[in-house]
């Protein structure tokens, strides 16, 4: 009982530091919460996310691969958010295929925004365009207005070449303001195939607004780059 009024405080003390910005500090309260060994897992679940956005791979690892081996003492929606978050370790790590393999195994039975916008993402880096295609468009028809989809859906226009199409995903994208540096980079290297070098230029800029994290599929130094090659032609 005592671990869990500690347990408690701690998660209180977390929530308070994350709202202020301090990430460091809200996993700090969530680790002494993890070590009480009474966290919900939930908690955990959220002590992994966090650490794996901050970089720090094997700690993440580390705690969703020990949660993964008491899966009886997990309900069901805290298994399948388990397993979505260990995907997106996996995947960090160099190990697409199994983070695919683990979101499609959950997906039939865990379907929402995040693992629509993560397993699209994927299909997308794998580089498997016809089902990539056939999923964001599924993942559109889920939820028109989701950042993540747009820009899964946007990307896959403009890596088969449909310029035109994707720039209409991208426009629906943009007007939502989203707040992720890959939207608006993904959107200039449309507009530079469509030989928009201004706007490609602005949404460069603006890309550069918003600093990427470990999960991020882009960094600034690719940002940086891009903006630099376009400004020289």
């Amino acid at each position: 009982m005592f671990g869990k009024i500690k347990s408690s405080i701690y998660v209180l003390k977390a929530n308070s530091a994350y709202q202020k910005g301090s990430t460091q500090e809200a996993i700090s309260w969530l680790d002494k919460a993890y070590k009480t060994g009474s966290a919900k897992p939930g908690i955990v679940i959220t002590l992994g996310y966090l650490l794996l956005k901050e970089g720090q791979l094997d700690e993440s690892l580390k705690i969703f691969k020990e949660q993964l081996n008491y899966t009886l003492k997990i309900k069901d929606n805290d298994l399948y958010s388990l397993k979505s978050n260990y995907a997106l370790a996996l995947w960090k790590n160099g190990e697409l295929d199994r983070a695919i393999a683990l979101y499609e195994e959950i997906f039939p039975n865990y379907k929402n925004t995040n693992v629509y916008g993560s397993l699209g993402y994927f299909y997308v880096l794998k580089g498997d365009l016809e089902k990539a295609l056939k999923f964001n468009q599924e993942a559109m028809e889920y939820n028109s207005t989701g950042a993540v989809i747009l820009d899964n859906m946007g990307q896959t226009y403009y890596l088969l070449g449909e310029y035109e199409k994707a720039d209409e995903i991208f426009k629906k994208l943009i007007a939502l303001s989203p707040k992720f540096p890959e939207a608006y980079y993904d959107y200039a290297l449309v507009l530079e195939k469509l030989g928009d070098k201004e706007h490609c230029i602005e949404n460069l800029k603006n890309a550069l607004n918003y600093k990427p994290n470990f999960l991020s599929g882009v960094t600034v130094e690719q940002i940086e780059n891009k903006l630099q090659q376009v400004q020289a032609e």
